[in-house]
Order: C-alpha cells, then structure tokens, then sequence
C-alpha cells in the first residue's frame, strides 16, 4: 500500500541519507561560507546547532571546526544511528527535537544550521522564530533551501509536481511506482524572503555561483565561464528561478 510518510520515518523509506555520499562534501560547503562571511574567523569558540541534522554526518564535520555542536532532528532512528556512530565525539551531541520547539533558552547558541529542513516542518515560520530565540544576539543562521519552481523533483526525477496539489502529486508517485513517498512544502524566492524576514538577510546564492571553487561547489565549476560571462543584472533577474537558495540570517 502506498503511504505518505511523515519526517519522523524519513529514514527509513530514503536510507540514502544516513550514508556518507556527499554528505562530507556539502559539509565543507557549509563551513566554507560561514568562515568566508565571518572573515574566516575560528570557530573554535562558537556553540552549534545543526536543525535536522538525519545522520549525523554533516554535523560531525562541522564539529571538527566548533567548540560544541548540537544536533537534532525528529526522526529517531536517524538520531539513535547518529549517537553510536559518533559516541566517541566529545563535543558532539544529538537530540530528537522539532525545529518548531528547540529545547534550548534563549540566546544560546552562535550560530545555527538550517540545511534544507524548512520544506519538511509542519511549520517553518515557528522554526524561523524558535531560530532566533536560541540565537545570540548577532548569531547567524545558515539557511539554505528549495526553491518552489525548481523545474524537477530530485527525489523522484518527476518534473513540476512541486507544484500541483498534494492529492494529485500523491497520485502520481503512487502510479509511478512509489511505494512510499513524502511531499514536502516548497516556497519560492519571494515566499523564503518573507519566511526570513524576521533577521538581517545576506543572501549569498549568486556569490556562491559567481565563484564555485572558492565555496567548494565542484559540480557547478563547469558552468563557472558561463555564469561569469553572463552579466550581473541578468543573473539577479534569474536568481527566483534557481533550485536552491542561500542565505546567511543575522539575528538584530
């Protein structure tokens, strides 16, 4: 029977993310543009929170360069395989938690970790808020997500059904074979300013794009001629139709 999972199962149905491909690759990419936005300055004194962080594997590397980092997510199999997997981490913990209710207090962390996560909480505009609560005042969040019209589904190599109904959407991964599934909530370019709207936002996608290698982006290096030939004001006029967005949130 075909069946719509909640976040809390995510694991089990997409055992590809609790492996290591790419995982460390994208970590690298993440802390390579917070470092270059705090003009590379060390980490080594910043407490960490890493939203949604499945596996475990994009926060073990992030602990590498932090004081302490704090990992969480609501899919418990995820957190339990995380937790032995890296036990022998000193300054590595994981808790099962919601985004939309951190179990911090207030002004608790520099800087938080925001990979891909708000297209799968029931509510993101909660999550924005309980971001900023548990930020220090001038912490930052690393924000990164989908983009609505991100023309084809990577998941399930379908194109265009982020934006149909959820009905019709269920029913034709049900028909494509899809034995299990999960919809996410996508926002556009406008939708995520607004979601963010709450802190200070630097977006950094097209500086990302401008300069591939300096971030660590090698499968977008190829087209690096081409983005840097294509003028600045075209680029900003595509940016909403891009797949991905990222932003650094700075908290007042």
């Amino acid at each position: 029977m075909n069946t719509t999972l909640g976040n809390v199962d995510y694991s089990i149905a997409h055992t590809e993310i609790l492996g290591k491909s790419d995982r460390v690759r994208v970590a690298k990419q993440l802390l390579t543009i917070v470092q270059v936005y705090l003009n590379h300055k060390n980490l080594k004194s910043f407490l960490v929170l890493d939203i949604g962080c499945s596996s475990g594997i994009i926060t073990r590397e992030i602990a590498k360069h932090s004081r302490k980092v704090i990992g969480i997510d609501v899919d418990g199999n995820a957190i339990k395989k995380a937790a032995v997997d890296f036990r022998s981490v000193k300054n590595l913990k994981f808790r099962v938690a919601k985004g939309e209710k951190i179990p911090f207090r207030k002004n608790f962390f520099d800087i938080v970790f925001c990979n891909q996560v708000y297209s799968y909480v029931s509510n993101p505009h909660k999550m924005m808020l309980e971001i900023k609560r548990v930020l220090k005042p001038g912490g930052i969040c690393l924000f990164t997500g989908d983009n609505l019209l991100r023309p084809v589904e990577p998941l399930y190599r379908l194109p265009f059904i982020r934006l149909l109904p959820k009905n019709i959407t269920k029913y034709i991964l049900s028909i494509s074979g899809y034995k299990s599934y999960y919809i996410g909530s996508y926002k556009s370019y406008w939708g995520l300013k607004k979601l963010c709207n709450n802190f200070v936002i630097e977006d950094y996608t097209l500086e990302v794009i401008k300069h591939p290698k300096k971030y660590k982006f090698s499968k977008i290096l190829k087209y690096e001629k081409l983005i840097n030939f294509t003028p600045s004001l075209i680029l900003k006029l595509l940016e909403p139709f891009l797949p991905t967005f990222i932003f650094i949130l700075k908290k007042n």
